[in-house]
């Protein structure tokens, strides 16, 4: 449980550097922009005063510097009108589409939106207006901080989608190694123990603890013939789902507290399913092993099913301590688990055994502490 809480942590941790870093940039481009945005003022306004020279400049004045100051703006889309609005002049720009009045319009108005006219005072209480559009560099400076906080949010999401598939692969190759180590481990003992009561049979021991015995290290065959499954790909037949649940359930009734009260209910006709019988009623015990974990003193585990045109709907109900909402999807991750003892491997490979294997699914539905908490496995029909 500690690992997904770190691991929650560190993606809080890098989603906040993100912003950080985007929020950063946004505020530098905003200053940028802004001293950028007074430049242009200013030399607007230098440009709208070299204007006002010339226009009202006789034969005896140097027109030098203000001709010079309207030839140096090459960047700078302006529009010059009259009083009335009616277009006089323009610069910088398309070349192309100038001879277009509709371009020339469309063009003014962008200008009116994105900055203050200035004013050219004249003779005779006359005038002209000044109208500019921010410049290429500029629109593209206000764009920038977006598409570089796009280019980090992309960069980090294709660095998770690497790692997690990366990370994967490599528990699939844990899990099946694992699985095949512990399936190798459980031979020999087995093996020995089926010798023992071959001996055991031939003394004067009481034949009924022989035949307990004898249950018992069927099952421990049954488990590791389990384990050397996993990692290679199951072979599926057409099974009698509703026997599976009844003998998981029957297990798990002779073997938990009799506080814990298992219930079964399915239709009186046998739902049929392409299963891996081995694999599948792992699956059941497990996620019924769990269910009764969860109880706290006297309670109840359901086993419910039933097939729908959508497939086969398998409910597995308990009257436990139930699942906050928030790790609804973490008890399925490798090494989650609130008990003291265990690994949390059980319902990880319920996962992979469910979604891998069978191609189904498995969720937790619906959890309401000490009333109902119901994980759902949907299988095809």
């Amino acid at each position: 449980m500690d690992i997904y809480r770190k691991k929650q942590r560190w993606k809080i941790i890098l989603f906040m550097a993100a912003v950080m870093i985007g929020a950063g940039s946004l505020w530098y481009t905003h200053r940028l922009v802004k001293h950028i945005e007074i430049t242009e003022r200013k030399n607007m306004e230098l440009w709208a005063e070299a204007i006002r020279i010339m226009n009202k400049a006789d034969f005896e004045i140097d027109l030098a510097f203000p001709f010079s100051v309207i030839e140096s703006n090459n960047y700078i889309p302006v529009i010059l009108t009259d009083s009335k609005g009616e277009i006089l002049s323009h610069k910088n720009l398309d070349s192309t589409r100038v001879e277009d009045p509709k371009y020339l319009e469309r063009q003014l108005r962008y200008a009116k939106e994105e900055n203050d006219s200035l004013i050219i005072n004249l003779d005779n209480n006359e005038y002209q207006l000044l109208y500019y559009r921010d410049s290429i560099l500029l629109r593209k400076l206000i764009l920038f901080p977006y598409v570089q906080l796009g280019v980090i949010m992309l960069f980090i999401l294709v660095s998770y989608i690497a790692f997690s598939v990366s990370r994967k692969a490599e528990q699939n190759e844990v899990w099946t190694g694992m699985s095949k180590e512990t399936a190798h481990q459980l031979g020999t003992p087995i093996s020995s123990l089926m010798g023992w009561m071959e001996l055991l049979q031939q003394s004067n021991l009481d034949p009924a603890l022989i035949k307990e015995m004898q249950k018992d290290a069927a099952r421990l065959e049954k488990i590791a013939d389990r384990f050397s499954k996993v990692g290679s790909k199951p072979t599926l037949k057409n099974s009698n789902l509703t026997r599976i649940l009844t003998e998981s359930l029957d297990y798990m009734r002779n073997r938990g507290p009799k506080s814990v009260e298992y219930l079964l209910d399915i239709p009186e006709k046998p739902i049929m399913a392409r299963l891996n019988n081995t694999l599948f009623e792992w699956v059941i015990e497990n996620l019924c092993k769990n269910a009764t974990d969860a109880i706290e003193g006297a309670g109840r585990v359901i086993l419910h099913a039933v097939e729908t045109a959508n497939g086969i709907i398998i409910d597995v109900e308990d009257t436990g301590k139930g699942i906050a909402k928030s790790r609804f999807k973490t008890i399925f991750k490798p090494g989650y688990t609130t008990k003291k003892r265990g690994w949390g491997l059980g319902l990880s490979l319920s996962k992979r055994i469910i979604e891998s294997y069978h191609h189904g699914k498995i969720f937790v539905f619906s959890s309401d502490p000490y009333d109902s908490t119901i994980i759902r496995i949907i299988l095809k029909s």
